[in-house]
């Protein structure tokens, strides 16, 4: 109901909406008779993600009830772009029917408080309740179970299968590779859309392949272990850690034998309002984004907690490291500072730095003694595309970086301003490379064997720059077979 008391009704969608996954909208006189969950969603954001990954398995238990219809708003003037939000959602999987909302015409018309924002409409047509923030799948399971009962009771429930919705990607080699890393003889690539990790050489070669393709979670050896959307990557001591967002913990690969086994979370996704750390197998995760390794610790990008987590592998204890769980930018020592949903690790003289992706910002953490520090960057809605002295210059969404040491650089995937850039540690000062290249949402990079690897994730391959010569080439990886 509106303030008036009056009942609201869906009669037709909001003018301005922009389909890019179906080529027309779904007609809402066959939605007749199905509860509709109208989500509001931003394609950045990992609580709008966690949200999805509930209301899929609502929509799975009830296939024949519910339709699931999205409104994509954007944060990022990246998002306003309809080929920008048709790689969101086919990055995330979704294949039911999604509008571009540029203008926030259906956010204003449903009085959308937040995303993600999941709005339910019951079998006549009328807007009966939303409900903000992830974690309350129970609430609206319950909601949609009423609805439905009701509707049966009068006879007025459809049953008719919904259509599915998909612009699907070009058919490539690889599937929205996310992260690379190297050692001194191999490069290991996270393909976040193929549920694989790839061991690969210089040249692109592939030997091993680690996970089924299927999203799952199987320990297990080489190609039968099971990942789902794997990201950040980390090796140290013959091992490589794997950030697996989709199952929401993290798992190692012993490389010696090719044996994957899970070392921190259950493979659930952590409730909103449980923050207790106990024993890394027994601790349920939120969309854990990346790692890295330092010593006997291995740092978490734990985006979905807005925080950076600490596992002593020789006690085998998680902790918090950094952040207080409010997403915010603020420094500080410890949980006095704040991130918004950190998404990129790396390690240098003793300092983790930090991609915090929700504030458009590259992060500083002292090791020793947890002090935060802002490189670049203001805040959540302080974006851009500025290079220079750190103070003025903006970033857009940075998914990565990689600590330089040797060259006192950190370099930075600029996600979504789709470029790379520099930042230098003794100027504080940021430069874009002059790549001649289009590059599609870069999410992971490093340096090794005298050359930038670059996993151009919307793109679906990966880059080597060479440092010498300044040339750009593409690496056929998974390419005549693996």
């Amino acid at each position: 109901m509106d303030s008036s008391g009056q009942s609201l009704y869906l009669h037709e969608w909001p003018e301005g909406l922009e389909w890019v996954n179906c080529e027309a909208p779904p007609r809402l006189s066959d939605l007749r008779g199905k509860v509709i969950i109208l989500i509001c969603f931003n394609g950045s954001s990992v609580l709008c993600q966690q949200q999805l990954e509930e209301l899929r398995e609502l929509q799975n238990h009830y296939h024949d009830g519910v339709a699931l219809v999205g409104i994509h708003t954007p944060k990022y003037s990246h998002e306003t772009r309809n080929e920008a939000v048709l790689k969101a959602i086919n990055r995330m999987f979704i294949r039911f029917p999604v509008a571009n909302d540029r203008e926030y015409a259906a956010w204003r018309s449903f009085s959308i408080p937040a995303w993600p924002c999941a709005t339910l409409i019951d079998c006549d047509g009328q807007i009966i309740a939303s409900y903000a923030g992830y974690g309350r799948a129970d609430e609206i399971t319950a909601r949609v179970e009423n609805l439905l009962d009701r509707a049966g009771l009068s006879d007025q429930r459809n049953y008719e299968p919904v259509p599915g919705a998909r612009k699907p990607e070009p058919r490539k080699a690889l599937s929205f590779p996310s992260r690379i890393i190297a050692t001194r003889s191999q490069l290991y690539l996270s393909d976040s859309g193929s549920n694989k990790i790839y061991e690969l050489n210089f040249d692109g070669v592939v030997s091993r392949v680690f996970g089924t393709g299927n999203a799952g979670l199987w320990d297990a050896r080489g190609s039968e272990a099971g990942f789902n959307n794997p990201q950040g990557l980390a090796y140290g001591a013959e091992m490589l850690y794997v950030a697996d967002c989709g199952n929401h913990s993290i798992r190692r690969i012993r490389l010696v034998n090719g044996e994957v086994e899970t070392v921190c979370g259950t493979g659930k996704l952590a409730p909103a309002t449980d923050k207790d750390f106990g024993l890394p197998k027994e601790t349920p995760l939120a969309s854990p984004l990346d790692v890295a390794v330092h010593q006997e610790r291995l740092f978490i990008a734990a985006a979905g907690f807005q925080q950076v987590l600490e596992l002593d592998m020789g006690r085998d204890r998680l902790r918090v490291f950094a952040g207080n769980g409010r997403a915010d930018l603020a420094d500080g020592s410890g949980g006095f500072a704040s991130f918004a949903e950190p998404c990129g690790l790396s390690v240098a003289r003793d300092t983790l730095f930090v991609a915090d992706s929700g504030n458009s910002a590259l992060r500083a953490i002292r090791i020793a003694d947890t002090r935060v520090q802002t490189l670049l960057g203001l805040g959540p809605f302080d974006y851009g595309d500025v290079d220079g002295n750190a103070t003025l210059a903006r970033l857009q969404h940075p998914m990565a970086v990689f600590a330089d040491g040797a060259r006192g650089l950190i370099w930075i995937c600029d996600t979504y301003n789709s470029k790379i850039k520099v930042y230098s540690l003794a100027k504080g000062e940021v430069k874009t490379l002059n790549l001649k290249y289009g590059l599609n949402e870069p999410r992971g990079i490093c340096v090794a064997n005298n050359a930038v690897w670059i996993a151009n994730t919307g793109a679906h391959e990966v880059l080597r720059l060479d440092l010498k010569t300044g040339r750009l080439s593409r690496l056929p990886v998974g390419e005549g077979g693996e």
